[in-house]
């Protein structure tokens, strides 16, 4: 019930007017209308939402997101940049923000980032995450997929879903 999602995706998934947004609009609900919730933290993962932060302080006020300790990240990111040295490799921060957390989930669209993400060498003692990149992923956004860190998880109030609407649509128009 949880999922990490990638800043490449964040406007798809939060921003109506995207584009690619259609693809990603079944994650959207899963959180807000649904049990799902969205995992952060880390120093590079902290840098590239800036746009978005009202979004994620929004999600953690709602219990819709949980932080994982930046420094915990940090050093299995530093682990993973120097387990795997390759110049199409450069989302290290992510597998440090699965790995602290367990999360078991990654939505994204980069598909040369997949196969070092769910690389064995990262995951030896649990599954490698599994990747949400369309709406044939769907059957993914599942209870099967929680994660220790999330706990109980509820869809959001009325009320909730209404100030979140009213956030999601000032990003629509940015």
């Amino acid at each position: 019930m949880c999922i990490v999602i990638d800043t490449n995706v964040l406007g798809a998934v939060f921003n109506k007017r995207n584009a690619s947004h259609l693809s990603f609009e079944p994650v959207l609900d899963w959180i807000f209308n649904g049990h799902g919730k969205v995992v952060y933290g880390g120093s590079k993962y902290f840098s590239e939402i800036s746009k978005y932060r009202k979004i994620f302080t929004l999600l953690s006020s709602i219990n819709k997101a949980v932080y994982i300790n930046s420094d915990m990240v940090d050093e299995l990111t530093k682990t993973a940049s120097e387990a795997i040295i390759h110049r199409d490799f450069d989302d290290q921060h992510l597998v440090g923000l699965l790995l602290a957390s367990g999360c078991k989930l990654l939505c994204t669209n980069d598909t040369t980032a997949i196969p070092f993400i769910q690389n064995r060498i990262f995951f030896t003692s649990s599954k490698e995450p599994k990747i949400y990149h369309t709406q044939k992923n769907i059957k993914l956004l599942s209870p099967k997929y929680i994660a220790p860190c999330c706990g109980q998880c509820r869809p959001s109030t009325n009320d909730q879903k209404k100030f979140i609407h009213k956030i999601l649509e000032g990003l629509s128009t940015v």
